[in-house]
C-alpha cells in the first residue's frame, strides 16, 4: 500500500478522518520521517520513523491536539539527529526512566529477579536485605537511585558507624552495595556509589566469645529457669549441635525425624543439605516442642503460627541477667566447636558436625555415616553436661510433657 502523503497543518491534521478500525499512518511532505497516525479510538499521535540499525525505530513524540506542526517537525528533526548519532531515542527514554527507579523497588526488584541456579532467596534472607536497608538508609528508600552519589555514602558511612557501630555500619552499606550492582545489571545506573568505600570499610575482627566450662553451669540454669519453652530449646539446640540461629528459627518439622532421631537442615548456608542426629540429652525438649506447636509448620513458631518466631533478644537477656554470662546465639555455635574439640574430637570430624566445607584433600574423601556422627556429637553433650553438673557430675535436663 502507498504511503499517505501530505503537507502536515493544523487544519488538514484536525479534519484527517477517523477510521473503522485499526488505524492509518500519514507522512509529511516537508520533515519526510514526521508521521501521524490517527487510530479507530480518534486518537492522533505525531511520530518519527526511520530505518536504523537494520531495523524500523518508532519513536512517539505526543499526541497532535498537545503540540502544533511546526513544534511536531522541530522534535522529529532532533529525534532523526539522535538516531543519526547512534542513539536509540526509546532506549534512551527507558533508561532514563529506570535511572528514576526508587531505591526501594529496586532492592523488591532484586529479591524477585530469577537466578541462575533457579534456587529463590531464602525467607530469612530476604527479611534481613529489607531490614537492613531500611535500618541504614530509611529516608532513601523512595529516592531516585541516580540520585544517591558518593559523598552521600561516605556521609551515610560515617553516620552509622558513630551510631551503630563497625559492623552495622558495613553490613547495612552491603546490602546497599547489593542492590546497587543490580541496578547496574539492569541498566539503571553504570556506577555504583559504595565503590567510595574500597579502602574504607571496618576491619571485621573474628570474635571469640564462648560461653566457657566454667560459665556453661550459671548459664545452663538460667536457660533451665525460662518459662517461654521455644526460647529454651532454642538455646539448648543452640549450644548442643552447633546450629546457626537462622538454621534454628526456619527449621520446619517436616525436617525433624523423631523415629531417626536426626535433623536435616535445608539449603544451608554452604549450599548443601545438613542431616545431623539429636544428642540424647534434647530429644525430650524437642518431643515436648512438637506436642506444643502442634498444626504449625515452624519448630519454633511465631505469635502468628504461619510464620517463625524472631531471635528471642528478649529471653536472651533474660539468661544473661539470672547467669552474668554474655552470650549470643552465634556464641552457642562457637562453643559448641570449642567444646567439641575439648572432648578430643578430630577436626574433620567437628567440621562435619559443623557443616563446614573440607578444603584438603584427604579431608574431601571422609564420608562419615549417621552412626559415627551420633556418638561424636553425644560425645560433645556429655562433656557439657560434665561442666553443668552438682554432685554427680551428671544433670539430667527435664522437658515438660
Amino acid at each position: 500500500m502507498p504511503k499517505k502523503i501530505l503537507h502536515f497543518t493544523q487544519a488538514r491534521i484536525k479534519a484527517l478522518p477517523i477510521p473503522d478500525t485499526g488505524r492509518v499512518e500519514y507522512y509529511d511532505d516537508e520533515e519526510k520521517r514526521l508521521t501521524c497516525r490517527v487510530s479507530s479510538t480518534g486518537n492522533k499521535t505525531y511520530s518519527v520513523v526511520k530505518w536504523a540499525d537494520n531495523k524500523v525505530q518508532r519513536v512517539t513524540l505526543g499526541k497532535t491536539i498537545d503540540m502544533t506542526v511546526t513544534d511536531a517537525r522541530q522534535k522529529a528533526a532532533a529525534r532523526v539527529l539522535e538516531i543519526n548519532s547512534g542513539i536509540n531515542p526509546t532506549e534512551a527514554k527507558r533508561k532514563k526512566a529506570k535511572e528514576k527507579t526508587p531505591l526501594g523497588e529496586v532492592l523488591e526488584q532484586y529479591i524477585a529477579a530469577p537466578r541462575a541456579d533457579d534456587r529463590s532467596l531464602k525467607p530469612y534472607t530476604i527479611k534481613n536485605y529489607r531490614y537492613k536497608l531500611k535500618l541504614g538508609f530509611s529516608d532513601w528508600l523512595e529516592k531516585p537511585i541516580n540520585k544517591i552519589t558518593k559523598e552521600m555514602v561516605k556521609a551515610r558511612y560515617t553516620l552509622i558507624t558513630k551510631k551503630k557501630g563497625n559492623t552495622t555500619a558495613n553490613t547495612t552499606m552491603r546490602v546497599l552495595r547489593l542492590t546497587l550492582n543490580y541496578a547496574i545489571d539492569e541498566e539503571m545506573i553504570s556506577d555504583n556509589p559504595t565503590r567510595t568505600l574500597k579502602k574504607r570499610w571496618h576491619t571485621n575482627n573474628r570474635k571469640e566469645r564462648i560461653i566457657n566450662s566454667e560459665q556453661l553451669k550459671p548459664w545452663h540454669e538460667a536457660v533451665e529457669g525460662l518459662t517461654n519453652e521455644k526460647a529454651k530449646v532454642y538455646f539448648i539446640l543452640a549450644l548442643y549441635m552447633g546450629f546457626r540461629s537462622t538454621e534454628l528459627l526456619t527449621l520446619e518439622w517436616v525436617n525433624v525425624d523423631m523415629k531417626a532421631q536426626t535433623i536435616e537442615l535445608q539449603d544451608t548456608k554452604n549450599g548443601s543439605n545438613h542431616l545431623l542426629p539429636m544428642p540424647r540429652v534434647v530429644i525430650p525438649y524437642i518431643k515436648a516442642l512438637n506436642t506444643n506447636t502442634v498444626g504449625s509448620r515452624w519448630v519454633f513458631a511465631g505469635i502468628d503460627p504461619a510464620k517463625y518466631m524472631d531471635q528471642p533478644r528478649h529471653q536472651m537477656k533474660k539468661v544473661i541477667e539470672a547467669s552474668g554470662v554474655e552470650f549470643s546465639p552465634h556464641d552457642c555455635r562457637r562453643s559448641f566447636a570449642t567444646h567439641a574439640d575439648a572432648a578430643s574430637l578430630p577436626m574433620t570430624t567437628i567440621k562435619n558436625l559443623m557443616n563446614h566445607k573440607i578444603n584438603d584433600v584427604t579431608g574431601g574423601y571422609i564420608v562419615p555415616e549417621l552412626e559415627t556422627l551420633r556418638l561424636a556429637i553425644n560425645k560433645v553433650a556429655d562433656y557439657i553436661q560434665s561442666k553443668v553438673t552438682q554432685k554427680d557430675n551428671v544433670i539430667q535436663l527435664h522437658a515438660k510433657g
